[in-house]
């Protein structure tokens, strides 16, 4: 699937902001449980037939919530837990349809076809002050969208990141540079 580099670029932007919070006792505890439930492996159908079906790209809980509220068999479930991704963990939504785990959300990039997900049976929806927003809660605390076993490699990467976009670097550029520098001893 062809991508706007407007859109690239902002979803790179998007992605390195998203990893770089302060790190805490509680992500660390969490992510401690999380990575210790049962996995399941997922399927992704391909792009084409997501778009197709009206599915949104990278809007996973939304995709997975339609299709859940509007399956005629009501042989949907939408679930809420974790894919891993390298050593971290990213909030994620699939449908369970029919006994069958799937990923629901046409992606940008190449994506693999299959993979692991962690449902979270601990992770409920609430309504925000505003009424109409929800955000994810895990045993009565707010979860962020993504658990870091390393905290503190994230913020050192949107550091680096932002140093070298500031000097001209495209995103794009940046982003596969402080990768690089990321996967040195």
């Amino acid at each position: 699937m062809d991508v706007a580099p407007g859109d690239l670029t902002d979803l790179i932007q998007r992605n390195i902001e998203l990893m770089a919070f302060p790190p805490s006792a509680r992500e660390a505890a969490t992510y401690a449980e999380v990575i210790a439930l049962p996995r399941v492996v997922a399927r992704r159908p391909p792009t084409k037939d997501l778009l197709e079906a009206g599915f949104v790209p990278y809007d996973c809980h939304r995709n997975c919530a339609d299709q859940a509220a509007n399956d005629p068999k009501t042989a949907s479930r939408h679930v809420v837990g974790w894919l891993p991704y390298g050593e971290d963990l990213i909030l994620h939504s699939i449908a369970e349809i029919a006994g069958r785990w799937l990923c629901l959300t046409p992606q940008f990039v190449a994506s693999p076809s299959r993979f692991d997900f962690i449902p979270d049976p601990h992770i409920e929806w609430r309504y925000l002050d505003d009424g109409v927003s929800k955000t994810v809660f895990r045993h009565g605390h707010e979860m962020p969208e993504a658990l870091r076993k390393d905290p503190h490699r994230h913020i050192r990467m949107r550091d680096e990141f932002l140093a070298m976009v500031k000097t001209g670097m495209s995103p794009l550029e940046a982003r596969d540079a402080v990768a690089r520098n990321d996967s040195v001893p």
